[in-house]
């Protein structure tokens, strides 16, 4: 089954698919977090792929879009990391808040900047998160020098707010400045659950060795896939199987008796 939610969170309305499996419940349950200026479908509709897979395995999948992205209330030049991360710890406790929902049995996931507010969450609500997938997870440094390299080099346009264009999106001037207040790898260091995560060899936006920071930052050794020749969302068919089929076996292990 597959239905429409809404979460409001400071006021705006987060709109988001909620997909249950077939049978009684409870569930185990895993949030899907897209990425900066993504939304809860992603590139080739790959959350929305994921989230059926995962309800066919017998696992709910719940998945917004967080404010100022997709068709939830706000402004993309609103959004900030630390209010994305709210937002997660909202969506979490939405889930938690579920009747159908295994409270014992919650993952998530996250994709580029989604896998960096994953990792925020996990290291802010660690007892209550059994499993985490990263998917060409961003990190704080990563993001933040690459922004800046290209305002130096004059890649952006600033308006009077300070707010600059990035493709057609205006993104908060202090957002860069947030960024830097967070360190994901102590984050991840307060995760004691297992972790997957799936990196691309040709990842243009995110290099891969973000992926092995990651991997030596959580306590437990986590499984680290790296998959040759793919970019940074899985753009193609091949790719995304190998993605779709590592990460619902994942969850498989960790979410079900």
């Amino acid at each position: 089954m597959q239905q429409a939610v809404e979460l409001v969170v400071n006021g705006k309305t987060l709109r988001g698919m909620y997909h249950q499996p077939a049978g009684e419940g409870p569930f185990p349950t895993v949030l899907l977090f897209h990425g900066f200026g993504g939304n809860k479908l992603e590139p080739h509709r790959i959350f929305l792929k994921l989230s059926r897979a995962l309800a066919a395995a017998g696992i709910a999948a719940l998945r917004f879009d967080f404010s100022g992205s997709g068709e939830s209330d706000g402004d993309f030049e609103e959004m900030t990391f630390s209010s994305e991360v709210r937002e997660a710890e909202a969506i979490l406790d939405y889930a938690l808040s579920l009747p159908a929902t295994d409270r014992k049995r919650v993952g998530a996931i996250g994709l580029s900047l989604g896998g960096g507010v994953t990792v925020a969450l996990a290291g802010r609500r660690p007892e209550e998160l059994q499993g985490l997938v990263l998917w060409a997870a961003a990190e704080t440094g990563v993001v933040v020098q690459a922004f800046r390299q290209r305002m130096e080099e004059g890649g952006y346009y600033q308006d009077e707010r300070g707010c600059f264009d990035m493709g057609g999106l205006w993104v908060n001037g202090s957002f860069l400045e947030d960024m830097e207040k967070w360190d994901l790898p102590a984050s991840a260091g307060r995760f004691p659950g297992p972790v997957l995560i799936i990196h691309g060899s040709a990842d243009g936006l995110v290099p891969v060795e973000t992926a092995y920071k990651y991997q030596r930052a959580f306590a437990e050794n986590p499984e680290l896939v790296i998959i040759e020749g793919a970019d940074h969302t899985f753009n193609r068919h091949d790719w995304e199987k190998q993605v779709l089929q590592k990460t619902v076996e994942f969850f498989k292990n960790t979410l079900t008796p």
